[in-house]
C-alpha cells in the first residue's frame, strides 16, 4: 500500500529538481544581465518540463494524471526558485527588498532587446521599467510559463 505513495513522492520530488534549478539559474541572470520579455517565460516553461521528463523517465503515468497540480507545483517552485536567485545576484541576500524597490522606482530592471530598436522605444525604455509596467509584463511572462509548463507536462503512454 505504501509502494504507490513512495513513488508518487519519488517522481514528484525529482520533477521539482527542474523548476528549482531554472529558477536559480533565471533568477541570477535576470539580476545581472537583464529581463527578457516573454523569451524567459516561454525558455523556462519548455525547459522545466523538458527536464522533468528526462529526469522522471519512469514517472510519465503519474505526472500525467496530476497534471494540473504538478504544473502548478512547479511553477511555484520556479517563482520561489527565482526570488533566491535574485537574493544570490546581489552583494547582501535580500531578493524582496529588490522587488519592492522596483515596484516603487526606486531602481529599474534593465531589458534585455529594448536597448537595440531605435527611435521612441528606445528612449522611453532605454532606462529600464519599474512600478506598474514592470508589473504587468512581469505577470504576463509569467502567465506564458505557466501555460507552458502546463501543456507540455509528459503524458502517459500507457494505455488505460
Amino acid at each position: 500500500m505504501d509502494k504507490p505513495k513512495t513513488r508518487s513522492f519519488s517522481i514528484i520530488s525529482k520533477a521539482l529538481l527542474p523548476a528549482l534549478l531554472i529558477g536559480l539559474l533565471v533568477g541570477w541572470v535576470r539580476y545581472w544581465i537583464g529581463y527578457y520579455i516573454l523569451i524567459q517565460g516561454v525558455i523556462a516553461g519548455l525547459a522545466i518540463p523538458w527536464l522533468v521528463k528526462k529526469i522522471a523517465k519512469d514517472g510519465h503515468d503519474i505526472l500525467s494524471a496530476h497534471r494540473f497540480k504538478i504544473a502548478v507545483i512547479l511553477f511555484f517552485v520556479f517563482v520561489f526558485a527565482e526570488a533566491i536567485g535574485f537574493g544570490f545576484a546581489q552583494p547582501v541576500f535580500d531578493p524582496f527588498n529588490w522587488f519592492a524597490r522596483i515596484w516603487n522606482g526606486e531602481t529599474v530592471e534593465s531589458v534585455f532587446g529594448i536597448f537595440s530598436t531605435g527611435g521612441v522605444v528606445h528612449k522611453n525604455f532605454s532606462g529600464g521599467f519599474s512600478g506598474g509596467f514592470w508589473l504587468f509584463l512581469t505577470l504576463v511572462d509569467m502567465f506564458f510559463m505557466f501555460f507552458f509548463i502546463l501543456i507540455t507536462m509528459p503524458l502517459s503512454t500507457k494505455k488505460p
